[in-house]
């Protein structure tokens, strides 16, 4: 199945952005890469690609709120870390080489 224009454009239009973030060194998140979209929608010349811009920008802004607003407890409580054999382990100086 082939993929729209719109879809393809869109895909485009982000993929510049994160790559114009990785260039410069910046932080990879949701609102440097808003705020990248922005840049690239207020020098954009092509009327279709500033609103593809908008709505990518909308679409990213909207989910940014909801996933915010929706965030589910962590299956863990919260740690980013998972014991996976529980805490009885050996901890000490002994090396298990």
């Amino acid at each position: 199945m082939k993929r729209s224009e719109t879809e393809q454009l869109t895909d485009e239009l982000i993929g510049e952005a994160v790559l114009s973030l990785l260039v410069d060194n910046s932080p990879i998140n949701k609102q440097s890469l808003i705020a990248r979209l922005r840049s690239i929608e207020a020098s954009e010349p092509d009327r279709q690609r500033r609103d593809i811009l908008a709505n990518i920008i909308t679409e990213i802004s909207d989910n940014a709120g909801r996933n915010k607003t929706t965030r589910e407890p962590s299956q863990w409580g919260g740690d980013n870390v998972h014991q996976l054999f529980g805490t009885d382990q050996q901890s000490g100086k002994r090396k298990n080489h």
